[in-house]
């Protein structure tokens, strides 16, 4: 293999991999999330055409890559669509199935989607659940995971049951991340850095070298993780 070829593989090995860097940003994270079956089928077709271009001849890189950009804008468009069109969503991505119903499997469902009973019983262990006598309904989701509503007498008993009330968690919020302080965040909780400074040299931290992370959990309180060691401190973020 001559020089001019490695030349030729690495530009065009380049191209695919920032081309897909920035194709799977542009077409979100259903690419990348759980996916339909449509959605499985268009990965890999995007994957397939990528390595066309990896290995295309010279003179064939552009065709390829341009049946690749092609690719990409029309599953865009299409999940446009789909966004504005719920027949449309229907008809590509098909609809959640139930497949037990007050504890009864509904054996036609289960054929229509060719689901037998193993894989069933399979996606109920998963669940926790052991005998489909216990559930109120299990739907086949679109993606092909089943979601489990177990009924009433089964269900585990919340605090709201026992009229226990607590605050409502709040959205935890990351103040440091690999020794820099994410100053925007800092400021959208009316935090100081002279704040934060006192809150790590009460717990003997004067160098940010030293945080991995640190950020207001769903309590409210300050959470720091050292570099140092594996111990962490977290107390109220009030103090």
């Amino acid at each position: 293999m001559e020089w001019q070829e490695y030349v030729r593989d690495t530009w065009q090995t380049t191209l695919v991999f920032l081309s897909l860097l920035v194709f799977t940003r542009f077409l979100g994270k259903t690419q990348v999330g759980q996916l339909t079956f449509y959605e499985y089928v268009s990965g890999i077709t995007i994957g397939s055409l990528a390595a066309n271009i990896a290995a295309a001849d010279a003179d064939k890189v552009w065709n390829h890559y341009y049946d690749l950009v092609l690719f990409v804008a029309l599953t865009y468009a299409l999940s446009l669509i789909t966004i504005k069109s719920r027949p449309l969503r229907k008809l590509i991505d098909g609809s959640p199935t139930i497949v037990i119903e007050n504890g009864r499997i509904i054996e036609e469902n289960m054929h229509s989607l060719r689901y037998d009973i193993d894989e069933l019983n399979g996606h109920l262990r998963q669940q926790g659940v052991l005998d489909a006598a216990e559930v109120q309904y299990a739907i086949l989701e679109t993606t092909g995971d089943l979601s489990v509503i177990k009924k009433a007498d089964n269900q585990p008993l919340t605090k709201s049951d026992f009229n226990i009330h607590l605050p409502d968690p709040s959205f935890p919020v990351e103040l440091i991340m690999d020794g820099v302080v994410i100053e925007h965040n800092l400021h959208k909780r009316n935090y100081s850095q002279a704040w934060l400074e006192k809150q790590l040299a009460a717990r003997d931290i004067h160098d940010l070298a030293e945080v991995t992370y640190a950020g207001i959990d769903s309590k409210g309180q300050l959470f720091i993780n050292r570099k140092t060691h594996s111990n962490y401190t977290n107390k109220s973020s009030e103090e």
